[in-house]
């Protein structure tokens, strides 16, 4: 499956977490983070209070034609509100809202334990359609017909299932917790970032005993403390609000990695996997190409 890409429409979105506030000096602040902050200043003759009314109006319901038209009710010119909005795409926050509501997107969580069980609690939340599995046993991946998937808790993912994804061409992200570290990644977009036999490959070349230590530990399930559950959990949910919502800018961390959280030593580290050249993934995909 593709890397989804947002649809073009005429409706813009501001993002909704971002707090609009009006400073003293006359200029609108646009979020309150140091770091990320943005500053816009009225054109010459309107208020900060009817630039802030406008930018209200970025609910993702209007087009720009239509932003334009009710903008000249609080005294902005066409030219003007253009580079507003020209300003706010350059920044990153706005966005173009798709005019009909958005189809859930249906999520299989395949594992037992606590992360699948955080997980499943958290995207319940979100609105997207949520199936459970713990044991494949002789079914047919094709037949899940689901958007994605995500292999939990297991120390080691079920070769035969990644292998089996990857072939479905079905988007996969693997959670997991080892040696009361969590550990999240790589998100697998089949075709077009690494595989999880890519990594295991990959381990093959540091250490030649690691398909004996893999076979020990798969069927394991990893053991931390309530707080590690919980952080990883919420980053790997963080990686699949960005899949269920259709945010690819920017791409999701655990592309062709793995996202390390380690609340002993207060850190979150990236570990890079790129594809590897035995790999059948990569192979297939040469094959297709020539």
């Amino acid at each position: 499956m593709p890397l989804p890409t947002a649809r073009r429409t005429s409706h813009l979105l501001l993002d909704p977490r971002i707090a609009l506030l009006v400073r003293r000096s006359g200029s609108v602040q646009l979020g309150w983070d140091p770091e990320t902050a943005v500053l816009l200043t009225p054109p010459r003759g309107v208020t900060a209070a009817n630039l802030a009314a406008l930018l209200q109006l970025l609910d993702g319901t209007r087009s720009r034609p239509q932003l334009t038209w009710r903008a000249a009710e609080y005294g902005i010119e066409a030219v003007d509100v253009s580079a507003i909005l020209d300003e706010l795409l350059a920044a990153g926050l706005l966005s173009e809202a798709d005019e009909r509501p958005r189809a859930p997107r249906a999520i299989r969580i395949h594992g037992r334990g606590p992360l699948a069980d955080a997980i499943a609690t958290g995207l319940g939340r979100t609105g997207v359609r949520v199936s459970r599995s713990t044991a494949r046993g002789i079914d047919d991946v094709t037949r899940w017909q689901v958007d994605f998937v995500v292999l939990t808790d297991d120390l080691i993912a079920d070769p035969r299932l990644a292998v089996d994804l990857v072939a479905a061409g079905i988007p996969h992200l693997q959670v997991r917790i080892r040696d009361g570290k969590g550990v999240v990644g790589p998100m697998v977009l089949p075709g077009q970032t690494s595989c999880l036999r890519c990594a295991d490959l990959t381990r093959c070349g540091y250490d030649d005993e690691w398909p004996l230590v893999a076979a020990q530990l798969l069927g394991r399930v990893g053991q931390a403390s309530p707080a590690a559950i919980l952080a990883t959990a919420a980053v790997a949910l963080g990686q699949l609000e960005a899949v269920a919502s259709g945010r690819f800018t920017p791409a999701p961390a655990s592309l062709d990695a793995t996202l390390e959280i380690d609340l002993d030593t207060h850190t979150c580290g990236i570990r890079s996997w790129e594809r590897h050249s035995l790999c059948e993934c990569w192979q297939d995909q040469q094959l297709v190409s020539r």
